[in-house]
């Protein structure tokens, strides 16, 4: 076993274990024993405890095959901890009383380490955790490789959206073009969101590979073959990211549609997946291709400064800024009503919660703290909170703190103060239902972060008008065959800006 290399890690980061039965289920779904005993050289990259190889044994040993030592010569681990492979090593020799050879066992990051061998499989369960979620010091170690891969096109775009580019993509990339043989096979568990992040994993579904330790290498093409999407079943227990498991195919480009079952009713019902309208995009499930006459986009005249945004989001400070009813020590210039689930279930209802904007109105920009100082109460508000704001994170967050706005928030802009918003609930839902929303006491609402999106519009009319263009029962077909109904990207602004054509 190698043990050469220091790991920097926190092994815990996007460590999600794959339960024995699980593990067989995979197995046994494609057929991966049978390859084995055929001859197929089988490698699990990213190993933690085993569970892919001793499932493996274990079905030889209930189907009485011997486990010889040409077999376990075909099983190889690759794991960054060295405790989980030495507990792997401690489980086959007490369950099958076998010493597992030392020769297929490598304490390895399979990003930042070399590897020789190539495997005609590939099997398992790359880590789960969103690049901005990564330790300061590997996160600084594997950005070059998420840029390399072209997962994201330029080092701005990490500080974007595409820091939620989760590590299993990079993972996949990186194994299917380095450790896979011309034209093999990968089969692993995944989160959805690599085939229907709305712009996160569009430098996923490239479906090519290159080796990142060589810039100019060749790119490699790979396929994504069939997808299982688990909707009631708990395979990993605790883990509320929607997740599959897929077949990839090496040296082959990626066609459509793809075969996709879906879980209903505990039976696997056979779908197709293809892109929303390019490659890359996310992906659309539909159980008949003649749901596909649904349009991919909508026409709706809006100007550039019109364009669907998230609502105001406090990073963390939520006590500073968000308060159950009008507090009445604060100066009401700066209160805003903020859109809460009520609004959508009663049609003339007030506001729950209130939220302080020290922002100035026509810009958009924060107050300064000179015209703070000039209203006592809220300077007195924002000083006895003065530590939680400036230890708060996020990259353009830390910008305006460092420029000395440590009362800033994020989605505030002029957008903010627009006189009408047609707002909808973004997050968790399964229906679309947008509405108008002017003021109160003559302050406008204010959405909730990524509970909802808006559009702003600044005349009543303007704001009737792109209300009845979304009321279009087309795009929450859509919506839901970009397969986020319930999750957290049900109709977030991204896949919004997708499904409209803005003129």
């Amino acid at each position: 076993m190698d043990t050469k290399t220091s790991h920097l890690i926190d092994a815990s980061i996007g460590q999600v274990f794959t339960p024995l039965k699980w593990a067989e289920w995979l197995i046994n779904r494609w057929s991966i024993f049978d390859a084995w005993l055929d001859g197929a050289h089988i490698c699990d990259p990213t190993a933690g405890q085993g569970a892919f190889a001793l499932a493996m044994l274990h079905i030889a040993q209930r189907k009485g095959i011997a486990i010889t030592p040409e077999r376990l010569s075909r099983l190889t681990l690759i794991e960054i901890v060295p405790s989980h492979l030495e507990r792997f090593r401690q489980n086959v020799k007490q369950e099958f009383g076998v010493d597992f050879p030392d020769s297929q066992t490598f304490c390895q990051d399979v990003i930042l380490e070399p590897h020789q061998k190539k495997y005609d499989i590939l099997v398992g369960n790359p880590p789960w955790a969103n690049f901005g979620d990564l330790p300061t010091v590997y996160k600084a170690r594997v950005k070059p490789f998420f840029l390399v891969e072209g997962l994201v096109p330029d080092r701005q775009k990490m500080l974007l959206g595409s820091s939620r580019i989760d590590i299993a993509a990079l993972v996949l990339k990186v194994v299917l073009g380095r450790l896979l043989k011309n034209n093999g096979f990968g089969y692993f568990y995944l989160p959805t969101s690599l085939f229907f992040g709305d712009g996160a994993h569009s430098g996923f579904r490239s479906y090519s590979t290159r080796d990142s330790r060589t810039p100019l290498a060749a790119h490699r093409n790979f396929a994504v073959d069939t997808v299982y999407e688990f909707t009631t079943t708990k395979v990993f227990e605790g883990v509320n990211t929607s997740y599959c498991c897929a077949k990839f195919q090496g040296d082959t480009r990626q066609s459509f549609p793809v075969t996709y079952f879906r879980e209903l009713d505990r039976k696997w019902v056979e779908h197709k997946a293809l892109p929303l309208k390019n490659p890359a995009d996310a992906w659309r499930v539909v159980q008949n291709l003649d749901a596909l006459n649904t349009g991919a986009t909508l026409e709706v005249s809006l100007s550039p400064e019109q364009m669907p945004r998230q609502g105001v989001n406090t990073c963390g400070a939520n006590r500073v800024f968000i308060f159950d009813g009008k507090p009445s020590h604060l100066p009401e210039a700066f209160l805003y009503p903020l859109a809460t689930k009520e609004i959508w279930r009663q049609p003339a209802s007030l506001p729950c919660k209130w939220i302080l904007l020290p922002y100035h109105q026509q810009t958009g920009k924060p107050l300064t703290w000179h015209q703070i100082e000039q209203c006592d109460a809220l300077r007195e508000h924002l000083q006895n909170a003065q530590d939680v704001l400036q230890a708060r994170k996020g990259t353009f967050l830390r910008s305006a703190i460092n420029r000395g706005n440590w009362w800033a928030l994020l989605g505030v802009g002029p957008y903010a103060f627009a006189p009408f918003k047609v707002i909808w609930e973004a997050y968790g839902k399964r229906q679309f239902n947008p509405i108008v929303l002017d003021s109160v006491d003559g302050q406008v609402w204010q959405g909730n972060q990524a509970m909802h999106a808006f559009i702003p519009c600044w005349t009543e009319h303007d704001a009737q008008r792109v209300k009845t263009a979304l009321e279009n029962p087309e795009i929450p077909d859509l919506l839901r065959q970009l397969n986020g109904a319930g999750k957290c990207n049900w109709a977030q602004p991204g896949k919004i800006k997708k499904i409209l054509a803005f003129e």
